[in-house]
């Protein structure tokens, strides 16, 4: 493994561990974050946000702390709320009933 194929200090990605939530809860968040960071239609804002976390260098406590870190979950908010008014209420039921059939579905265990 080359040098340039390793992360750089402070962007390793390391699984999130609060303290407060479960080991399943950990588990959701850490995927969640590294959707985020992954995902090419999410802010860059966010994806450098999920990135802090991931790599250690801000704790998920800290975030509304950090002012770039509020600034990115507050705009990503207002995009999803925008989003989310703009769909017809219809579509709103459709994804409301989405959620709770994958919700059952993980409780029934068999979802992961």
């Amino acid at each position: 493994m080359s040098s340039s194929s390793l992360p750089a200090p402070g962007d390793r990605d390391y699984p999130v561990e609060e303290k407060d939530l479960t080991e399943e809860q950990n588990e959701h968040l850490t995927a969640s974050l590294r959707a985020v960071r992954s995902s090419s239609s999410a802010p860059s804002a966010l994806q450098e946000l999920a990135r802090k976390v991931l790599g250690g260098r801000l704790e998920l406590k800290d975030v509304l702390d950090d002012p770039s870190g509020h600034r990115a979950l507050t705009d990503g908010l207002s995009g999803m709320r925008e989003s989310w008014r703009s769909m017809s209420p219809r579509d709103r039921q459709a994804v409301r009933t989405a959620v709770e059939e994958k919700a059952a579905e993980k409780e029934a265990g068999g979802g992961r």
